[in-house]
């Protein structure tokens, strides 16, 4: 009795918790077994009755469907009857023969004033090609919606959009439907849409991602308050890209993936903070002025042309892919890298060493392109062509001054180097050699650490640092190797 006490007095303690931990608590729990522990007293009713309702957005199995749907009926009926307001809503379907049930649980939460809906549902396959399912009108008279995700179903606009989403290649967002939508998702965009024109001012976040670049136009002019747009394998032209910041006044957060006819990125704003480009690989020339950028992403083969103001917070990363027949490829990644030389971080992904180690007769006719950035990344897939001192030799030549350089390898663990350098007097900012024109790090250089490098390797460096450098200390860790 004394243990079942102790039970008791552990569960009524938690019971009186504040109610957001209590439902932080539910939110771990899949809404049927959510809505069971609601049984247990007032207070958890009342923490699952204000909770977010989420069934799974994955494709739940057919065989589980009666009793979840009748979990959901009485889910909605009850936030109905006491008119509790619904967050978020998440479902996924295993088939389109659900959908009976899924017109009535849209009304309710229409009723209920949802603000973040999530629908998924199995597309059904007639004759070998995907069909979409019918998607409620209702939902457009969703006025409090802020995020609307779908997936598997064909839209039908009320009449002042587009009638069916199969009947025409376009698909339109007026300004009078869902006044309250921050998000829009197009994922998947069938080959018969031709424009997407969103024209819903309070939008912030929108996606398209479409199908072997067969979207060819995208209206977003009128979303003033769009802060974040991603398009995957839409057909970008050059002068659609070069208006569409002096439409957007806000806009922060811009990422492009596939879009092969771009050929020319021009990007004039003082708002933009972030920015990939990635597989869009008919890239001639990028012209960026974004005083106040602070991340950018670059993965287009063959390299472009650059031209480039950005934050001197800069992070940059580049994933390098050299033409396997370019025999010029170090010293178009030289040119490269010095447009970047005053940013902060600079992450370089390959898939093997060779593509960034500089031949030293090349080193010769260029200067260090990276002089001014303090924090090196190298995400290295293969090092089989070049040992441990050869890649940091090239990169110390890139970046001569790092204060930190470090290394992702298929080895666990991330192997770094932090560099430590004298303080300079006005006597010693004089340059050491003639071929640079401020001091290299082989004259400034006192203390280097090293972390998880094997035994090999830590006397490699050891040799090569001692060697190359007036240090007095090395650090190595773990201390588990006998130097």
């Amino acid at each position: 009795m004394e243990g079942r006490s102790d039970v008791d007095a552990a569960a009524d303690r938690i019971s009186k918790l504040p109610e957001p931990i209590l439902q932080h608590i539910l939110s771990f729990l899949l809404a049927k077994d959510a809505a069971q522990m609601s049984t247990l007293s007032k207070v958890w009713d009342s923490a699952w009755n204000s909770l977010s309702s989420n069934f799974g957005d994955k494709f739940l199995k057919s065989k589980d469907m009666p009793k979840l749907v009748n979990v959901v009926n009485q889910t909605l009926a009850n936030r109905q009857k006491h008119k509790i307001s619904m967050q978020k809503f998440s479902l996924g379907l295993p088939h389109h023969r659900w959908l009976s049930y899924v017109d009535d649980w849209i009304k309710i939460l229409i009723a209920c004033n949802i603000k973040e809906l999530n629908l998924r549902v199995s597309r059904p396959i007639y004759e070998g090609k995907l069909e979409y399912n019918s998607l409620p009108e209702a939902i457009f008279a969703a006025k409090a919606l802020n995020v609307l995700r779908l997936d598997g179903f064909k839209i039908e606009l009320p009449s002042n959009g587009i009638k069916t989403l199969m009947d025409l290649p376009v698909f339109k967002l007026g300004d009078t439907s869902l006044p309250k939508l921050k998000k829009v998702n197009l994922e998947f965009c069938p080959f018969v849409f031709q424009l997407v024109d969103i024209a819903a001012i309070n939008l912030e976040d929108h996606k398209i991602y479409s199908l072997y670049g067969n979207l060819k136009v995208v209206k977003i002019t009128a979303c003033k308050a769009l802060k974040t747009l991603y398009l995957n394998c839409v057909a970008v032209t050059d002068e659609w890209l070069e208006s569409l910041f002096s439409s957007l006044p806000i806009f922060e957060i811009f990422k492009l993936f596939g879009c092969e006819t771009l050929k020319n990125m021009k990007i004039t704003s003082d708002r933009l903070k972030w920015l990939m480009a990635s597989r869009c690989d008919n890239l001639i020339a990028v012209e960026l002025d974004t005083p106040n950028l602070i991340k950018f992403q670059y993965n287009c083969h063959p390299l472009s042309t650059f031209k480039l103001k950005a934050s001197i917070l800069l992070e940059a990363s580049f994933c390098l892919t050299p033409e396997a027949d370019d025999n010029h490829w170090h010293s178009k990644l030289t040119k490269f890298l010095a447009n970047f030389n005053h940013s902060k971080v600079i992450e370089l992904s390959c898939h093997c060493d060779r593509v960034i180690v500089i031949p030293k007769d090349l080193r010769e006719n260029f200067l260090p392109p990276l002089y001014g950035t303090n924090i090196l990344q190298v995400n290295l897939q293969n090092q089989s062509n070049y040992s441990v001192v050869d890649v940091i030799d090239s990169m110390l030549w890139i970046s001569p001054h790092l204060g930190t350089l470090s290394f992702i390898t298929r080895a666990p663990g991330l192997k770094t180097l932090k560099f430590i350098y004298e303080d300079a007097s006005d006597d010693d900012e004089k340059p050491c050699c003639a071929s640079l024109p401020w001091k290299c790090w082989r004259h400034v250089l006192k203390k280097v650490k090293l972390q998880n490098f094997t035994c090999m390797e830590q006397q490699e460096l050891r040799n090569y640092f001692f060697a190359n450098a007036d240090i007095s200390e090395m650090v190595v860790i773990p201390l588990d190797c006998s130097l």
